[in-house]
C-alpha cells in the first residue's frame, strides 16, 4: 500500500493512494448562451443554443422518433459523454453558475419525436420503441423516465392550454394509462423555442415504458413541437447570478450514467431573462 505523508504546522495529513485505484474520471464542461424563457416558472433546455458543446438538433425522426446516443453523430451537441471501457460511469458531482438565479437539472434525454401536427386536436398515434437501456435501473422499463414537450419553433397560441393528454404504458408495464398537463399553468401562450412542459403522469406510475399516443386538445395555432422522454440524473442551485452553489447541488449517491447517455442542462427559470449559464459535471469511472 501506497501512502502519501504531509505536515501541516502540527496536524498531520495522511492520503491513501490505494483508497483511489481502478478510479477515473473526466470533466464535462458546459458554457451555454440562452434566449429570454416564456415565463418564469417554466423550464427551458439549452440544447439548442450556441455555446460549449454547440448547438444540437431533434432532427427528423417522425411521431415515433428516434432513440438516442450521446456517443453518435446524430447527437453532437449533448455534453461530450464516453463510454466506460472496463468499470461503470457515475455523476460525481454537477455545478452551475448562471447569469440569473435559477434551478438547473442535468438530464439524460432517451428519446426524441418530431412531426407532431400542432392544429390536430385529436389524438396522435406515437407507437414509440424501446428505449435505451438508461432508466434508473440500466433497462428498458422505463422508471424514473419522464416525458415532455420540447419546443422547437415557437407557438402561436393565444392562451394557456390545459387540455392536452398523453397515453403512455407505465413502467411496470400497465398500459393505456393517461397523463396530463398541467391544469396550473399548462402548455403556454406563444411557447417560446426551448420551452419543455412536462406530463404529469397518473397518480402511483413511477416513469414511462411506451407513448402509444399524444392528443393536444387544443390547437397550438403555428410552431413546431417535439416530444422528449428523459430521466434527471442531476440537480444544482443558483441562488445569486453569477455565484456558483457547489453546496446546494443535488446528486443522487451512486447515480449510474449508462452508455450512450445524451446528457442537456435544463433550467426552471425565475424571470423571462435570457441566461447565459457555465457548469461542470464531473463523471468517475469505477
Amino acid at each position: 500500500m501506497t501512502r502519501l505523508y504531509s505536515r501541516k504546522g502540527a496536524k498531520e495529513n495522511l492520503v491513501d493512494l490505494a483508497d483511489n485505484a481502478g478510479i477515473t474520471g473526466y470533466p464535462l464542461p458546459l458554457y451555454k448562451s440562452g434566449t429570454a424563457p416564456e415565463a418564469a416558472g417554466r423550464f427551458y433546455l439549452w440544447a439548442k443554443d450556441a455555446g460549449y458543446p454547440g448547438a444540437w438538433a431533434v432532427g427528423t425522426p417522425g411521431l415515433a422518433g428516434r432513440v438516442t446516443d450521446g456517443t453518435a453523430v446524430a447527437d453532437y451537441g449533448c455534453l461530450p459523454y464516453k463510454n466506460a471501457t472496463t468499470g461503470s460511469n457515475y455523476l460525481a458531482g454537477f455545478t452551475v453558475s448562471g447569469s440569473v438565479a435559477h434551478q438547473c437539472y442535468l438530464i439524460d434525454v432517451l428519446w426524441v419525436n418530431s412531426g407532431t401536427v400542432v392544429t390536430t386536436t385529436t389524438a396522435q398515434a406515437i407507437g414509440s420503441p424501446t428505449w435505451p437501456a438508461r432508466d434508473n435501473n440500466g433497462a428498458t422499463s422505463g422508471e424514473g423516465v419522464q416525458v415532455g414537450i420540447l419546443v422547437t419553433t415557437a407557438t402561436t397560441n393565444a392562451g394557456a392550454i390545459t387540455n392536452t393528454t398523453m397515453i403512455y404504458t407505465n413502467s411496470d408495464g400497465t398500459g393505456s394509462r393517461t397523463a396530463k398537463i398541467s391544469a396550473v399553468g399548462g402548455f403556454p401562450a406563444t411557447g417560446v423555442i426551448g420551452t419543455v412542459v412536462p406530463f404529469e403522469l397518473a397518480d402511483g406510475d413511477r416513469g414511462v415504458r411506451a407513448i402509444t399516443s399524444v392528443t393536444l386538445g387544443t390547437s397550438y395555432a403555428g410552431g413546431a413541437i417535439s416530444l422528449i422522454a428523459y430521466r434527471v440524473v442531476g440537480a444544482a442551485s443558483v441562488l445569486l447570478a453569477n455565484v456558483g452553489s457547489p453546496y446546494l447541488n443535488f446528486v443522487p449517491p451512486g447515480t449510474r450514467l449508462y452508455d450512450g447517455s445524451c446528457l442537456f442542462p435544463m433550467g426552471l427559470m425565475s424571470a423571462t431573462t435570457a441566461t447565459v449559464i457555465s457548469g461542470l459535471a464531473s463523471i468517475v469511472e469505477r
